[in-house]
């Protein structure tokens, strides 16, 4: 095994995260300036993705479709594309990405036994404080918000729901490529959506020209760019590595949330911020490379 293949993480793989992480972040701004329904703004993001990712796919030398792996986890991102979307609406984007911010805490508690990676109780506790640094952030904007107990609770199941998600994902890019994984997965979920869409009753017209282009920008930024960075970052980094990163989302979406969406940003907001993003930093430093020789292949220098 190299020196750089026992890293927890390749310079590579942390910008890839960080760039998606970014994007992501801009989603959920856009989410919130969206009016339309949550089936059909969540139905366009997947039909604006999938004629790009198979462009990208036909370009690409991978012919394979993994249409088993992947198509489970489609199924796991159409429940979250339900729960997220649906949190946004009926909570702030702070409260919801507070929440998202403690996925690394699960996936470095289920990464062992489902990626073969370990942790460390000095991640954890960094983590924690990392999810405070976020807490504070939302408190200092959530008396101004409005939040529902539908809210909380869909950005709850919104977390679990990201987590299996993710980690599925991570252990299917040991064998599978990112253009065939997210090509596969948008389909099955999409058509999960679509279906769903057409079960209830909703119709999808769109209601304005500027709709249509919100839509069309959640589909192209954080839905396929940002996906691509942290999917095709994956056998570049920790499985907790990069979720620790996305504890950046929440930043992004409530300075994001400021600017676009009258939400307030103000000192303390600052203050959590700052601390989200020191402790991550710690965080990411406390990391061990993977386990086994096996793992180090797997999550290593070179991805698939």
């Amino acid at each position: 095994m190299t020196n750089q293949m026992k890293r927890a993480y390749t310079p590579a793989g942390v910008l890839a995260a960080a760039g998606g992480t970014f994007f992501w972040g801009v989603g959920i701004v856009i989410i919130k300036l969206t009016v339309s329904p949550i089936l059909i703004v969540s139905f366009y993001r997947h039909a604006f993705s999938i004629p790009i990712l198979l462009v990208a796919w036909v370009l690409t030398r991978d012919r394979s479709l993994p249409w088993r792996a992947a198509g489970i986890g489609g199924v796991l991102f159409a429940a979250h594309q339900i729960a997220h979307i649906g949190a946004l609406r009926y909570s702030t984007a702070a409260v919801v990405t507070i929440f998202f911010s403690m996925q690394p805490i699960l996936v470095g508690a289920a990464g062992r036994r489902v990626t073969g990676e370990r942790t460390t109780s000095q991640f954890y506790a960094w983590s924690v404080v990392a999810v405070v640094g976020c807490a504070v952030l939302v408190l200092a904007t959530s008396s101004r918000g409005t939040t529902t107990p539908l809210g909380t609770t869909l950005a709850v199941a919104n977390l679990l729901v990201w987590t299996a998600y993710y980690l599925a994902t991570k252990r299917a890019r040991e064998t599978v490529g990112t253009i065939s994984w997210l090509l596969v997965m948008t389909t099955v979920s999409g058509a999960i959506i679509g279906v769903l869409t057409i079960v209830v009753h909703r119709s999808f017209a769109v209601p304005s020209t500027r709709e249509l282009l919100y839509l069309a920008g959640l589909a192209v930024i954080p839905g396929t760019t940002g996906h691509f960075l942290v999917t095709w970052a994956q056998p570049r980094i920790h499985a907790a590595a990069s979720s620790a990163i996305f504890v950046g989302v929440p930043i992004v979406a409530t300075i994001g949330a400021a600017i676009f969406n009258n939400e307030p940003f103000g000192a303390l907001d600052g203050v959590g911020a700052l601390i989200a993003l020191g402790a991550t930093v710690m965080a990411l430093r406390c990391l061990p490379a993977p386990v086994t020789e096996e793992a180090a292949e797997r999550y290593g220098e070179v991805a698939t």
